[in-house]
C-alpha cells in the first residue's frame, strides 16, 4: 500500500535525517584523514600530526581531492595519489620546511608535479571561496578568524545546500539548527548556523 505525505511531512522527515547523514560525513572526513596519516607514516615516513589535530577539516578537503585526483589522472597509482594528498596538506597548512622538501622532492621524483599543483589549486580556490562565504555572514560569524579550523564544513554545507531545496520554514530551521548544535556536527554558534542555513534556503 503506498503512503501518502504532504510537503510538511515530507520536509520534517528530511529535517529528522539530516543529523544522521551530515554526522557521517563528518566521521567519514575523520577516518578519511586517520587512515591518511597512517600511510604517510608507514609508507613515506612522513608525521602529519594536523591531519589528527583537525581530522575533520583536513579530511573534508581532501575525501573529494582524492577522488577528484584519481578520474583526472587514471595513470596515476593510489600511492601516487597519496603522495600528492601528503604534499598539498604539507603545503596548505604549513608544515615544516624540511617536511615539505622532502615530499615536494619525491613529487618531482614521480614526475606528477602537475596533479600536484592543480590539486593544491583546487583546494586553495575552495578554501579561499570558503573564507568569502563567511565573510558574508557578518557579525555572526566575525570570530571565525581561524578559516582552517572550520574547513570540515564544507562538505556538510554542501550536503545541506542539495538537501534542503525547496526551502524550509522558520521553525524547522530552528529544529534543524538546535539538533546539529546537540550532536556536535557544527562547532559554532546558533546564530552563525542559522545564518549559513538561512542562505542556503534563500530565505
Amino acid at each position: 500500500m503506498d503512503v501518502l505525505i504532504n510537503e510538511s511531512q515530507r520536509r520534517l522527515l528530511i529535517v529528522e535525517g539530516l543529523k544522521d547523514n551530515l554526522q557521517e560525513i563528518k566521521e567519514s572526513a575523520i577516518d578519511f584523514s586517520a587512515s591518511l596519516y597512517k600511510s604517510a607514516k608507514k609508507r613515506f615516513g612522513f608525521n602529519l600530526k594536523i591531519l589528527l589535530t583537525f581530522g575533520a577539516a583536513v579530511g573534508g578537503l581532501l575525501q573529494p581531492l582524492e577522488q577528484y585526483l584519481a578520474n583526472k589522472n587514471p595513470d596515476m597509482s593510489s600511492e601516487q595519489v597519496i603522495l600528492v594528498l601528503i604534499a598539498i596538506t604539507a603545503v596548505l597548512f604549513n608544515e615544516s620546511r624540511d617536511m615539505t622538501r622532502k615530499v615536494v622532492k619525491k613529487i618531482k621524483d614521480e614526475n606528477i608535479e602537475g596533479p600536484f599543483f592543480d590539486g593544491l589549486r583546487k583546494t586553495k580556490k575552495l578554501v579561499y571561496a570558503f573564507k568569502g562565504f563567511l565573510g558574508t555572514l557578518g557579525n555572526t560569524a566575525a570570530y571565525l578568524s581561524d578559516v582552517m579550523a572550520y574547513v570540515y564544513m564544507i562538505p556538510l554545507i554542501g550536503y545541506l545546500a542539495v538537501s534542503l531545496q525547496g526551502g524550509i520554514s522558520d521553525t524547522e530551521i530552528s529544529n534543524l539548527v538546535e539538533r546539529l548544535l546537540a550532536i556536535g556536527v557544527f562547532t559554532i554558534s546558533n546564530a552563525a548556523l542559522t545564518e549559513i542555513v538561512k542562505r542556503i534556503v534563500n530565505r
